[in-house]
């Protein structure tokens, strides 16, 4: 499957384990907090996954696609949803990404589902 999540999570063993977490029950409760996040948000896109590719045909290929296009949108092919300047469609100029909708020509910007 590429680049997709098969099941990194399965087992709910913690993923981090330091030093520094045992030693400050605070950074260990975060830790967990994450953990358990990141758990769910994998359920949640695993779910999501085989509901668009049961109903709508897709393939792990379109998906993969997908992926690589939603994370050039920042200029950077690393993997990872980042926040960055947004260039306008209509009038070419850069907005920061707080924003939705150009600050120059007013179009609305496509808001991210989650984030």
């Amino acid at each position: 499957m590429g680049i997709l999540w098969t099941g990194g999570m399965a087992g709910g063993e913690p993923v981090i384990k330091t030093k520094a977490a045992a030693r400050d029950p605070e950074l260990a409760q975060t830790v967990r907090e994450l953990e358990f996040r990141i758990a769910r948000l994998s359920l949640l896109n695993q779910a999501f996954w085989e509901l668009a590719r049961e109903r709508m045909n897709l393939t792990d290929a379109d998906l993969e696609k997908k992926i690589a296009e939603v994370d050039l949108r920042d200029g950077v092919e690393d993997g990872v949803m980042t926040n960055g300047p947004l260039k306008c469609p209509r009038c070419g100029r850069i907005s920061n990404s707080r924003h939705w909708k150009c600050l120059y020509c007013g179009l609305e910007f496509e808001k991210p589902i989650m984030g």
